[in-house]
């Protein structure tokens, strides 16, 4: 399949007449004593000429698991293949995802009470049709289709696929507001097991944005409603859903000081029940030092804290200081408060991640880092460890063709 791509992007060299070309590389590994060595890589390029662009990436990502903090196994390969074709007002996206799981298979577990089944891999093939309409409206469809490798126990193949079909328009108004209708169905086929499940809902949305608000506010909205048809796992009605967003923004010293706080409701319609399904809030504070240096040099705080059949709260503090050319030094503090299944060790997980690190910029292309940290996480006793992660992100830049 990866040999099948390059020949697919040399065969298109020839015809790209005056074509430009981008790659990427980003690269991240790191170990502690309780798994060594977890990273990913990521390689990219695109090529972009007039009136379409392709787009090729490879992602790795290597995952390991502890006896302390045990960890879903992920060790996977993935293939993405983006091709855009715009012809006036319309734009024809195909698209292909090809995903391998390496080393020791992550295991699944079946529905219909048909056990458990080893994954190993799929293929995702899909189309995005896209265009705009006279009175700013713009539509869009999609469709995808994906083919699970699923293997039992025994070797036998589960035959599993997912076909996800979705359409939907949107409408700027004259007014600013923007009211969008969609609909969307999903069905997922197994014969083997006797699965054969679907559900289908349909969207309506109406979202606005304001500017130039007293105190340089800039305010973002948006209410929506989902109308379901189908069941879900325990063979019961899928409820309707009513959801809010809210997103405040103010730069109170403009360049230097910015502040953005996002607000989410989410409420659950099950016949004559009205219930809350989540809610959260997230605030975020950046400050970036008036000196002018190389790199500019930042301060960040955030905070988020999301409520649903569980309670997850998160803190985190990140600095980056510029102290010569393109070297700066970074530190960073991260306390999270999560549930956990571990025995003995209560309902709920308090996590402490903290340490400093460096950090180099060549211009904009390149980028290496470096960090240590240290964990403290509260199970049935407080556990201790040290962590180091490094990375390095690379941008050639863009080549004329």
């Amino acid at each position: 399949m990866r040999r099948m791509m390059v020949i697919i992007v040399l065969a298109a060299a020839p015809v790209c007449l005056s074509a430009t070309l981008d790659g990427w590389m980003d690269y991240e590994t790191g170990g502690d004593s309780l798994a060594p060595l977890p990273g990913r890589l990521v390689l990219g390029g695109m090529l972009e000429g007039e009136g379409w662009t392709l787009v090729l990436e490879e992602r790795y990502s290597h995952r390991d698991s502890t006896g302390i903090t045990p960890r879903v196994l992920g060790s996977h390969a993935a293939t993405d293949v983006d091709l855009a074709l715009e012809a006036g007002p319309v734009t024809v996206n195909p698209d292909l995802c090809w995903t391998l799981d390496l080393g020791v298979k992550p295991v699944i577990i079946l529905p219909e009470a048909a056990g458990e089944a080893d994954r190993r891999g799929s293929i995702r093939p899909g189309l995005t049709l896209a265009g705009t309409l006279p009175g700013s409206v713009e539509v869009f469809a999609r469709g995808r289709w994906t083919d699970r490798n699923l293997e039992t126990e025994n070797g036998d193949d589960l035959e599993w696929t997912e076909t996800d079909l979705e359409a939907g328009a949107t409408w700027r108004t004259p007014l600013g507001p923007s009211l969008t209708v969609g609909g969307t169905g999903r069905s997922i086929r197994s014969d083997p097991i006797g699965c054969d499940e679907s559900w289908n809902r349909i969207d309506l949305g109406l979202e606005a944005e304001k500017e130039g608000l007293p105190l340089d506010l800039q305010v973002q909205g948006r209410i929506g409603c989902s109308f379901y048809d189908g069941t879900d796992y325990t063979d019961r009605e899928i409820a309707d859903r009513l959801s809010g967003r809210l997103r405040i923004v103010r730069m109170i010293v403009p360049d230097y000081f910015l502040a953005d706080a996002t607000f989410e409701t989410l409420f659950d319609i099950d016949g004559d029940c009205f219930r809350t399904a989540c809610s959260s809030g997230e605030v975020r504070m950046i400050y970036r030092l008036p000196a002018r240096t190389a790199v500019p040099s930042t301060v960040s705080l955030t905070g988020k804290l999301a409520v649903s059949s569980i309670r997850t709260s998160w803190l985190g503090l990140a600095a980056s200081v510029n102290v010569w050319r393109g070297l700066s030094v970074t530190a960073d503090a991260v306390l999270r408060e999560t549930p956990t299944d571990v025995q003995m060790a209560g309902p709920m997980r308090r996590r402490l991640v903290f340490g400093p690190g460096l950090e180099y910029r060549f211009g904009e292309k390149v980028r290496l880092w470096g960090l240590v940290e240290q964990e403290r996480t509260e199970l049935q006793e407080v556990e201790v460890w040290w962590r180091m992660r490094a990375g390095l992100e690379l941008y050639p830049g863009t080549l004329g063709l």
